[in-house]
C-alpha cells in the first residue's frame, strides 16, 4: 500500500475513488448488482453510469465473464466487490482491465485481512475501499479507508482528502502556505473514531480466530443438508483466505428462502436476507433494468439467507442454529 487515508465511511472512500480517477458523465463503471447501494451511487454522484453484471452464485462475487460481455467503448472502470470476506477472482479482473485499459477499484468493505493467492484484499487494485461500519468485523461506529496502491495516484488522492488543498505539502514544508488546488471534500473521520478503531485493530486477530470457529461450526454442521440437496453452503475458492465476515446459505428458490427465514425467526434464530439486487430497484428501473435483466443474480440473491455471525456468538450457539435448520427440513 502506497497510502492509506481514513475516511468517515466506506461510502466516502468510494466517492473519493471516483474523484481520483476523474470519472464523470459519459463514463461507464461495471459492478455486480449484488452489492450495497454505495458501490453504485459513489460513481453516479460523479456523473458516471453504473453497468450491472451477474455474479457467481457459489461465491456471490462478480462474474468476470459476464462483466467482460458488458465492456463498451465508454467503459472506464470495473469494481470488484469482495463478498462475505471471500475475494472476487482478482486475477481475472485485473486481466480484463489490462485487456481493455480499465481502472479497477476493490470494494473490500467486507474484506479486511482476507486474501487471495497470497495477496491481502485491498492491496491488489490501484484503489481499494474498506469499511469500519458497526456491522463489519472491526468498526468505529461508522468509518472507512481509501487504500492507494498506485504511487501515481497518491498526490491527487491526498489533495482530494484534504478538501482540495495542498495542505499536506504545507505540513511537509514543501510550500509556504496551503491553498485551493483541486476538487475535494471533507472525508476525514473524527479523532475519536480513529482512536476507537485503533483499539479494534489491536483485537483483529482474536476476532478473526473466533469467527473462524463459528463459521466452521456452521459449515461442518450443514454439510449433510447440502449433500442431500436441501441447501447450498458458501464456497471459498482455492487460494482464498476468508475473514469469515458472514455465513450464508442458499435455498432452492426465493419462495423457499422466505419460508425458511420465517421459520428460523419464529424459532429464536435471527435470520435475514442480504442485498436486494440493485438492478431490481426503483433506481435500477430508472437506469433501464428490470427484475429479469440479471436472472442469475435475481435468483441467487432471493434465495440467500444470512445466519447469525458476531463476536459474541459461541460455537455452541451456532450448533443450536444448525439444529433449528435441520428441524425445518424434517
Amino acid at each position: 500500500i502506497e497510502q492509506a487515508l481514513l475516511t468517515h465511511s466506506c461510502t466516502g472512500a468510494l466517492e473519493m475513488a471516483a474523484l481520483v480517477l476523474d470519472l464523470g458523465p459519459g463514463d461507464e463503471v461495471i459492478l455486480p448488482s449484488f452489492t450495497f447501494i454505495s458501490t453504485a451511487t459513489a460513481f453516479m454522484r460523479a456523473g458516471a453510469t453504473p453497468v450491472f453484471c451477474e455474479i457467481d452464485p457459489a461465491t456471490m462475487t462478480l462474474n468476470v465473464a459476464d462483466a467482460a460481455s458488458r465492456v463498451t467503448e465508454r467503459t472506464k472502470a470495473i469494481v470488484a466487490v469482495h463478498y462475505g470476506g471471500v475475494a472476487a477472482d482478482m486475477s481475472a479482473v485485473m486481466a480484463l482491465a489490462e485487456e481493455h485499459n480499465l481502472q479497477v477499484i476493490e470494494d473490500a468493505a467486507q474484506g479486511i485481512d482476507a486474501s487471495r493467492d497470497g495477496r491481502t484484499l485491498g492491496t491488489i487494485a490501484p484503489l481499494a475501499c474498506l469499511s469500519f461500519h458497526e456491522t463489519k468485523n472491526i468498526h468505529c461506529g461508522l468509518g472507512g479507508a481509501l487504500l492507494i496502491n498506485d504511487s501515481a495516484l497518491v498526490d491527487r488522492a491526498t489533495t482530494i482528502w484534504e478538501r482540495g488543498t495542498n495542505r499536506r505539502q504545507f505540513f511537509k514544508g514543501l510550500v509556504d502556505k496551503y491553498s485551493w488546488v483541486d476538487i475535494g471534500s471533507s472525508f476525514y473521520p473524527s479523532e475519536l473514531q480513529a482512536a476507537f478503531l485503533m483499539a479494534q485493530l489491536e483485537g483483529l486477530g482474536a476476532d478473526l480466530a473466533h469467527r473462524a470457529k463459528v463459521w466452521t461450526c456452521y459449515h461442518d454442521g450443514l454439510k449433510g443438508l447440502e449433500e442431500a440437496g436441501k441447501l447450498r453452503r458458501p464456497v471459498v475458492p482455492a487460494g482464498c483466505e476468508s475473514n469469515h465476515h458472514n455465513y450464508w446459505v442458499r435455498l432452492n428458490s426465493p419462495a423457499q428462502a422466505d419460508t425458511f427465514r420465517e421459520y428460523l425467526n419464529a424459532n429464536g434464530v435471527h435470520a435475514v436476507i442480504h442485498y436486494v439486487p440493485l438492478h431490481d430497484s426503483t433506481m435500477g428501473e430508472k437506469l433501464g433494468y428490470s427484475a429479469d435483466s440479471l436472472p442469475i443474480t435475481q435468483v441467487a440473491a432471493g434465495s440467500l439467507i444470512r445466519l447469525p455471525m458476531h463476536f459474541k456468538l459461541t460455537p455452541a450457539e451456532a450448533d443450536q442454529v444448525v439444529a433449528v435448520i435441520a428441524s425445518f427440513f424434517k
